[in-house]
């Protein structure tokens, strides 16, 4: 759709808005459940500690690529000094051994925690089916040592698998998070401060902005023009820091202030979306904030478009927590102390970029290498993103 610029403003924005709903209703149709190709996902493993010493729990073990866990049983099956052909066939049953969770390791104060697996069950999460093993531990543990999670292997042939990990000791829950970047987490046993699981989950959702690369383009494509502004047609340099720098407060907050709201009804189960349709939605709000760079259509509006995809960017946000099970108090805290974490994450992105971005703003190379051929990268990504989220096709590597 081709928007002439010499229609007046409400026309254009009124075609440009039509083509948003368009796009958006293309991807919720494009949804398919039936697809098998893998797809991020997040796992959980729910612990417990008895007063008797007894550790049980729950891993939910979602969306695994039965490719991955095939690589991941030959490799370990070869360092173990096992034959070609022995590793072989010990991927031939991989859902069956994948059930004994052969990748989870737990230790209590330094020291192998062997573990009891049940037999895998179906769950159903987020309209997603996935195993659930019920596991205890052969032995009893001291109650008030120290407990380390690992995923051993697992994240090399699956990195972008995301593990939510919680333990409950009398009456108190604590969280965490496992990734390709962090494989292993470590917790008090008899609990921590409430200071001390603030600073922890603060900087969990630090760390989640950080490598969240599609929260951090949209961001960027949205602050590449804030120290310009759009004058007779063109992009110019903005006449002074104190313009730029409200350009950028505009975006920061509206963005803050949208994510913040959908993450906190998400988290909190009173709105939810499936999770495919966030993620397509988010891959779309980067190319769209990219084009825009490239064919201005929202140029003095820039805080609106922050905030109305930012909207659909704290569903995404609140994957992270959706999927856990907590007591009403450390869930306020989970989302409180989460929430800042991922705007300190967010403000530091800003504070490196910004500055430097000002200083930029009026060299001859600023608009066509930074803003423009920055931008159509950016909107190239996003395109690919979106092939990959909406028809589960394997485009990226990340």
């Amino acid at each position: 759709m081709k928007l002439d610029p010499t229609l007046p403003a409400r026309v254009r924005l009124g075609g440009f808005a039509t083509a948003i709903l368009v796009a958006l209703a293309v991807l919720l149709i494009a949804q398919n459940p039936s697809a098998h190709a893998h797809q991020p996902g997040t796992s959980s493993i729910l612990l417990k500690v008895e007063d008797s010493g007894i550790l049980s729990g729950e891993v939910h073990v979602a969306d695994v690529d039965l490719a991955s866990i095939e690589l991941m049983l030959r490799e370990r099956a070869r360092r173990s000094g096992a034959s070609d052909t022995a590793a072989a066939a010990i991927g031939e049953q991989p859902y069956a051994l994948a059930a004994r969770l052969p990748w989870l390791v737990l230790e209590v104060d330094g020291r192998l925690v062997p573990f009891r697996p049940g037999p895998p069950e179906v769950a159903v999460t987020d309209e997603r089916v996935h195993t659930m093993v019920r596991i205890q531990s052969m032995d009893t543990i001291s109650t008030d040592g120290t407990l380390a999670v690992e995923y051993d292997d697992f994240f090399s042939f699956d990195p972008q698998h995301k593990v939510v990990t919680s333990l409950e000791r009398a009456g108190t829950t604590q969280v965490g998070l496992l990734s390709y970047e962090k494989p292993r987490w470590t917790v008090e046993i008899a609990g921590q401060a409430t200071f001390d699981q603030f600073l922890q989950l603060t900087w969990e959702g630090v760390w989640h902005i950080w490598i969240g690369i599609d929260h951090i383009l949209f961001l960027l494509a949205l602050l590449l023009p804030a120290v310009l502004r759009y004058e007779d047609g063109a992009w110019r340099p903005a006449g002074n820091f104190r313009e730029a720098l409200i350009n950028v407060f505009k975006v920061v907050t509206a963005f803050t202030v949208a994510h913040s709201i959908t993450l906190s009804l998400a988290a909190l189960e009173i709105v939810t979306l499936p999770g495919k349709f966030v993620e397509s939605v988010i891959a779309f709000s980067v190319l769209l904030a990219a084009a825009n760079n490239i064919w201005p259509l929202v140029h003095d509006r820039a805080w609106m478009v922050a905030f109305g995809f930012g909207l659909i960017h704290g569903f995404g946000f609140a994957n992270v927590l959706a999927d856990l099970s907590l007591p009403a108090g450390t869930l306020a805290i989970a989302l409180l102390s989460f929430n800042l974490g991922v705007e300190l994450g967010q403000l530091a992105i800003v504070a490196v970029f910004f500055p430097i971005a000002f200083a930029l703003r009026a060299h001859a190379l600023y608009q066509p290498l930074k803003l423009r051929a920055g931008s159509a990268v950016i909107a190239v990504i996003a395109v690919g993103w979106i092939v990959q989220r909406v028809f589960e096709l394997e485009v990226l590597p990340f």
